[in-house]
């Protein structure tokens, strides 16, 4: 899917207000999550990017949260016939395994991020396809033997807003996305495996960092 068919997707929900609030937001949770962080410089871009949005209803990803999804290991509001820390000392060391073999063979990359997007849950800024990540992760994704949906979506993506409550103006704020200009390019050298305590990623643990190589 691209960002055209993500826009031309969700825009009349949009439009609707339909949009589905972050009723977890700042809740405890627990996930086992793949992803790429932003390095200080890029996700201090993104939060400028952040500021030239003005709608009331969005609540703003804080820059320590902003993250490039790679694969849900353990889903956050999935649950299963055992307790998620249990499922990730059995599963575990399969995962990092895998993960471990394809990231050797990909050397580290920059991801452009140069448009935004807003779908019926998130306001989104989506890098420039066709990128590597969005081929490590179909690569990754197939040999995981994940309890639930792994694969995030099809588009390297970072999540900069959710909604909070209904829009104010939904006509404005596609308005206003659609003419945004920027250009934030995010180093990829590593991945993190982390265990997500308090959604969305507003606190979590990196449990091990999986470097790309060179």
């Amino acid at each position: 899917m691209s960002l055209a068919d993500v826009r031309r997707r969700h825009r009349p929900a949009v439009l609707a207000n339909q949009v589905r609030p972050a009723d977890g937001w700042g809740l405890p949770c627990r996930a086992y999550l793949g992803f790429a962080r932003p390095d200080p410089v890029a996700a201090a871009a993104l939060a400028e990017i952040q500021s030239g949005v003005a709608e009331p209803a969005l609540l703003a990803v804080p820059a320590s949260a902003m993250h490039v999804m790679l694969v849900k290991l353990i889903p956050v509001w999935d649950e299963f016939d055992r307790p998620k820390d249990e499922l990730w000392e059995q599963c575990g060391p399969e995962w990092l395994a895998a993960l471990t073999e394809v990231a050797a063979g990909i050397r580290r990359f920059p991801l452009r991020f140069r448009q935004l997007a807003a779908t019926d849950s998130a306001v989104i800024a989506v890098a420039d396809e066709p990128n590597p990540f969005t081929a490590l992760r179909r690569a990754v994704v197939p040999l995981l033997r994940t309890p639930g949906e792994s694969s995030p979506g099809n588009l390297a993506h970072i999540t900069l807003f959710r909604y909070a409550t209904p829009l104010r103006d939904p006509a404005a704020l596609l308005d206003r996305l659609a003419a945004m200009e920027f250009s934030v390019t995010v180093d990829v050298g590593d991945l993190l495996v982390v265990r997500e305590t308090v959604f969305p990623c507003l606190d979590y643990d990196v449990l091990h960092r999986v470097p790309l190589a060179g």
